[in-house]
């Protein structure tokens, strides 16, 4: 299930990667997944619990190499069954001027990886 159509074009690409990452979840606290994409607008995620399409959560990544993590506010739009839990598609709200930098950097760094 998506909360946009499923044909509506990506704002910006996004790169593969795979970070340690932390969604705050209200009725366990902080989860751990692994973020797989990350783009300018949003990232991609893999879960072994089900993400509530449309519920907003805390976000913090935590890239190697970085002396802080990355923290967003973030909705998730999609979240699909695959065989190892869920894939789920999460569009950034907000996020603090050194996180911002921070995915700039990663991307800018990283343009020729696909």
């Amino acid at each position: 299930m998506y909360l946009s159509p499923a044909n509506e074009e990506r704002m910006s690409q996004r790169r593969h990667f795979s970070f340690d990452t932390k969604v705050l979840m209200d009725d366990i606290g902080p989860y751990s997944v692994i973020t797989v994409n990350v783009s300018r607008h949003g990232l991609g995620l893999l879960s072994h619990r089900l993400l509530d399409i449309g519920r907003n959560y805390a976000i913090a990544i935590a890239v190697p190499d970085s002396p802080r993590r990355i923290n967003a506010w973030g909705t998730v739009v999609y979240c699909d069954s695959t065989p190892d839990g869920f894939q789920a598609g999460v569009r950034f709200l907000d996020m603090d001027a050194y996180s911002r930098a921070c995915i700039d950097d990663l991307l800018t760094s990283h343009e020729g990886v696909r």
